[in-house]
C-alpha cells in the first residue's frame, strides 16, 4: 500500500514581514484616529461640564431669590472651584437666608481650579479660567468652549482676523489700509495681551480706531456720568461684529468727591466689543503702584517696545475703585490720568474682543 507524504508547509520570513509591514501601516492609520476621537471625546465631556455648571449658577440665581423673597446682592458673587467643587467666596450679611447656598450643584467632572462669578443682580454669569481634564474652559455668548493649554503668547503679538465672519485671517490678506480710523470690517490686525495659560481666550486688542472722527467722554458735561458717549460710539461701531461672541460683562465705577460717594457703571451686556481698561495698560507696563498713580500721578511714558499701545483713544476708567473722579487716556506715547475737558477732550476708540483660543491657530 502506498502512503502520500503531506508536508506542512508554514510561512516564510517575506511573508511574515510583509503581515508585520501591513499591520504596522494600519496602525499608523489607525491609532491616530482613535486617539483624535478619544480626545474629541474628552473635549466634548469637559465642554459639557463647563455647560452643567453655568446651568448650575443660573438654577443658583434662581433658588436663592425664591428664598429671600425675590431680592438678589447687587455686587459680584464668585464661586472658587476645585477638585470638591465650587464652593461661594463671600460671606454675606445676616439679612440672607443662606442655606443651601454655598456651593454650585453640578454633575460631570469637577474643575482642578477656576472661578465662576454672578454679578449685576443675578443677571450675568461668567467663568474665569476653568480647567476641566486638562482643558481650560469658558463660557461665551451662550456656548462652552474648551482648548488645550497653551504657550503663553507675549503681550503684543500680532494675529489677524475678520470678527464679522469670526474667522482668522494670514497676515498676506492684510494691508496697511485695513489699519485706516474708521475700518471696522474685513482681515484686521490686533493684538494679544495679558495671556494665561489657564485661560481659554483671547483678548484682543484692534490695531486702529473704529472711529474716523475723535468722540466725547461724554455729551452730558458732566464728567461723573461716565463715558457714556464713548460707550454709545462704540457699540455702534462693532454691532456688525457677528463672529465674536456677545458680551455679558459690567462693573461699577466708584468715585469719592467732597467726601460724597458716587459713580457709574459701565455695562457691555449684548456688546461685541469693550474698552481696554487702564488697569490692563497698566498691567501690561508692569506699574508696581497703580493705587498711587491712579491718586494723582499725571503721566507716564510707554516704552518703545511697547508701541503697539501707542495711539489717541480712551480706556473705560482709569481703575474700577478711583479715589477722585477722571478718566484715563492714551495720547500717543503717554498714558495719562485726567480730568476731560468734556468740549476739547476727544479721542477714538480701540475696540478688544473676546475669542476662543481655538479659532487662533498660532
Amino acid at each position: 500500500m502506498m502512503t502520500k507524504n503531506i508536508k506542512n508547509k508554514g510561512f516564510t520570513l517575506i511573508e511574515l514581514l510583509a503581515v508585520i509591514v501591513i499591520l504596522a501601516v494600519i496602525a499608523l492609520i489607525a491609532v491616530p484616529q482613535i486617539l483624535n476621537i478619544l480626545n474629541r471625546a474628552r473635549l466634548s465631556a469637559a465642554e459639557d461640564t463647563t455647560s452643567g455648571i453655568i446651568k448650575s449658577a443660573e438654577n443658583y440665581v434662581t433658588s436663592f431669590m425664591l428664598q429671600n423673597n425675590g431680592s438678589f446682592p447687587d455686587g459680584t458673587l464668585t464661586f472658587n472651584c476645585k477638585t470638591d467643587g465650587c464652593q461661594l467666596k463671600e460671606t454675606l450679611d445676616d439679612s440672607y437666608n443662606m442655606d443651601n447656598l454655598t456651593t454650585l450643584d453640578f454633575k460631570g467632572t469637577k474643575p482642578n481650579s477656576g472661578t465662576i462669578t454672578i454679578s449685576n443682580s443675578g443677571k450675568n454669569i461668567n467663568t474665569t479660567n476653568l480647567n476641566i481634564n486638562n482643558f481650560v474652559c469658558a463660557y461665551l455668548d451662550g456656548q462652552s468652549f474648551c482648548t488645550y493649554k497653551r504657550e503663553v503668547k507675549e503681550d503684543g503679538t500680532a494675529v489677524y482676523f475678520n470678527p464679522v465672519i469670526g474667522k482668522e485671517c494670514s497676515a498676506s490678506e492684510y494691508t496697511d489700509t485695513q489699519s485706516v480710523a474708521g475700518t471696522k470690517e474685513g482681515c484686521m490686525k490686533w493684538y494679544i495681551f495679558l495671556d494665561s495659560e489657564v485661560s481659554a481666550v483671547y483678548n484682543l486688542l484692534l490695531n486702529h480706531s473704529t472711529t474716523s472722527e475723535p468722540v466725547a467722554w461724554n455729551s452730558s458735561g458732566n464728567n461723573y456720568d461716565g463715558p457714556k458717549e464713548v460707550i454709545e460710539k462704540l457699540k455702534e461701531t462693532t454691532e456688525d461684529w457677528i463672529g465674536v461672541p456677545n458680551r455679558t460683562d459690567s462693573y461699577s465705577v466708584n468715585w469719592v468727591y467732597d467726601n460724597q460717594n458716587d459713580g457709574y457703571t459701565v455695562d457691555y451686556n449684548g456688546y461685541r466689543a469693550r474698552l481696554i481698561e487702564a488697569e490692563e495698560i497698566a498691567k501690561i507696563l508692569k506699574l508696581t503702584d497703580w493705587e498711587f498713580f491712579s491718586k494723582g500721578e499725571r503721566k507716564i511714558s510707554i516704552p518703545d517696545n511697547k508701541k503697539w499701545l501707542y495711539g489717541f483713544y480712551w480706556t473705560s476708567s482709569p481703575c474700577k475703585i478711583l479715589h477722585n473722579v477722571g478718566a484715563i487716556m492714551v495720547y500717543d506715547k503717554t498714558f495719562t490720568f485726567t480730568y476731560p475737558d468734556i468740549e476739547n477732550d476727544r479721542l477714538r476708540l480701540r475696540p478688544v474682543i473676546t475669542i476662543s483660543k481655538s479659532v487662533i491657530n498660532n
